[in-house]
């Protein structure tokens, strides 16, 4: 799977130039619909990707009844607090919708209909996504946590050693001596309190790409809503990619022994992360700005505010699917691949100091 990763991204960005060229030259290029058309290759690709991911994945931890009753409530909860929304709030939400439902319906049917063709969208999406991440941290984490044995902290460093220092923020007072691994223990059972703070924490960025698309004057001035509502739930979808990988950090237990102290790798990633609170610095920052030059703040509010909504939903499907169905097996993985990794590379030590 591995090696036809850069074959999807390749010809995604390839088929999303292509299709931004043709838009830019046409009467309608506004810069919306050009990252609109920009960007959605590439869920196709990972969902074409995701559909063999989800054939060959492994069992989940819940049972299968138990898993299909939770992929159809959650949208149906979800499609309730849509209508909701629609009818007291953004009116204009249905039409929007509408526009991608090749028949002529009511806006109950209209609703329920978008968000369970985006649930089956983004569950294939999610798939392809995730068995990403996964397959290449499996590969690469053990040799990325061995190498961090020989970081110097100087200018001698390779570049690989450079990279991991910045990535997971190696203060330059500590001294590696070796990297061990202590592994969560697992239950058994499914992992909620993963779950909860997966999705919290892809909620959490998510909402601050929203943020800096939706408030943004310059954005503000060239999406139409419904572009911006699409840009941003496409960009969502990849959000993941920058947040599971801390937290198989955290869940393996990766850490820097030291004569001085333990360093824990996943606090370090944790700092390269936005987080809620600069979230809120960008949300307040560029809504104070969208007063001040005078837009309609109560009709953003209210769109943003049905964004919100989507990306929670969002959020909760991607972090179950991980719990589910990766999270288990990921760790294992990269636990056996680091300790089979540490026994080789103690073996040959062991055979150079005896020649």
């Amino acid at each position: 799977m591995i090696r036809a990763v850069p074959y999807i991204v390749l010809v995604s960005a390839l088929s999303g130039v292509l299709l931004a060229t043709i838009v830019s030259m046409s009467d309608s290029h506004e810069l919306g619909l050009i990252m609109t058309v920009l960007f959605s290759p590439f869920v196709v690709g990972f969902a074409v990707l995701g559909v063999y991911s989800y054939i060959y994945r492994e069992k989940g931890l819940l049972s299968k009844r138990t898993t299909a009753f939770i992929l159809l409530v959650i949208p149906f909860i979800a499609s309730l607090m849509l209508l909701a929304i629609t009818s007291y709030a953004m009116p204009d939400m249905a039409d929007m919708l509408s526009k991608y439902i090749p028949f002529q319906a009511e806006k109950t049917v209209v609703i329920f209909v978008s968000v369970y063709a985006l649930t089956g969208i983004m569950t294939f999406t999610s798939h392809g996504v995730i068995s990403t991440v996964v397959a290449y941290f499996r590969v690469y984490t053990a040799r990325i946590y061995l190498s961090m044995e020989k970081i110097k902290n100087d200018d001698t460093d390779t570049r690989r050693n450079k990279i991991s220092r910045w990535v997971y923020d190696i203060p330059n007072i500590i001294d590696v001596d070796h990297v061990e691994l202590e592994p969560v223990p697992d239950k058994g059972k499914f992992p909620l309190k993963l779950f909860s703070s997966l999705a919290f924490s892809i909620f959490a960025l998510g909402l601050s790409v929203s943020s800096y698309i939706f408030l943004n004057p310059i954005f503000h001035s060239s999406f139409t809503i419904e572009e911006a509502v699409i840009v941003t739930i496409i960009l969502t979808f990849f959000v993941p990619v920058l947040v599971i990988p801390w937290f198989i950090t955290r869940d393996t237990g990766a850490k820097i022994k030291s004569q001085a102290r333990d360093y824990y790798l996943w606090n370090g990633m944790k700092k390269r992360l936005y987080q809620g609170l600069f979230t809120v610095v960008i949300f307040l920052s560029f809504f104070m700005i969208s007063m001040y030059i005078g837009f309609d703040v109560v009709r953003t509010l209210y769109t943003y505010a049905g964004y919100i909504a989507i990306t929670a939903f969002l959020s909760m499907l991607y972090a179950f699917i991980y719990a589910n169905y990766y999270y288990k097996g990921f760790k294992e993985g990269i636990v056996d691949s680091f300790n089979e990794a540490k026994r080789c590379d103690v073996a040959v030590k062991q055979y150079i100091r005896q020649k």
